[in-house]
């Protein structure tokens, strides 16, 4: 299978991020506040012309300074475990970095995920909390290149 990684429009990767973050809830859930800012960033790995890893890069604050905060990131079932996700991140975290370079990446992770950022390099930056109709999350930064 041969893969892409691009930077690309929320249209094409909300398919995706609907079936694989918010299944069985209205496609509405799978839009976030910022999605549609000139300066939010949405990429995707892509097969065929098919998103099958997708990723958001919001404008943002960690700890009073600019940040980006990562959000909607979603592999296929099928394809996950097979490293594409984290292809997908260190592709739009390079692109990002190019932009603002000083920046850290930060996100509110599943527990579920936890490890999958960990062994990425990210740390755990908060005590769990509840993200009401999502689940249990921490709090995740990086600030390395």
């Amino acid at each position: 299978m041969s893969i892409q990684f691009s930077q690309t429009s929320l249209k094409a990767i909300l398919g995706l991020r609907h079936r694989i973050l918010r299944p069985g809830l209205p496609l509405t859930t799978a839009q976030f506040d910022g999605d549609h800012d000139p300066g939010t960033l949405h990429f995707a790995a892509t097969a065929g012309n098919e998103a099958i890893s997708c990723l958001s890069l919001y404008a943002s604050q960690w700890n009073g300074n600019s940040a980006w905060q990562l959000r909607g990131m979603a592999t296929d079932a099928a394809l996950q475990g097979q490293g594409i996700g984290r292809q997908l991140l260190d592709y739009a975290a390079g692109e990002a970095l190019t932009l603002q370079s000083s920046w850290p990446i930060w996100c509110n992770a599943r527990v579920s995920a936890m490890g999958f950022y960990k062994k990425a390099g990210w740390t755990v930056e908060s005590e769990q909390f509840e993200i009401e109709g999502v689940g249990p999350h921490v709090r995740m930064v990086w600030t390395q290149i």
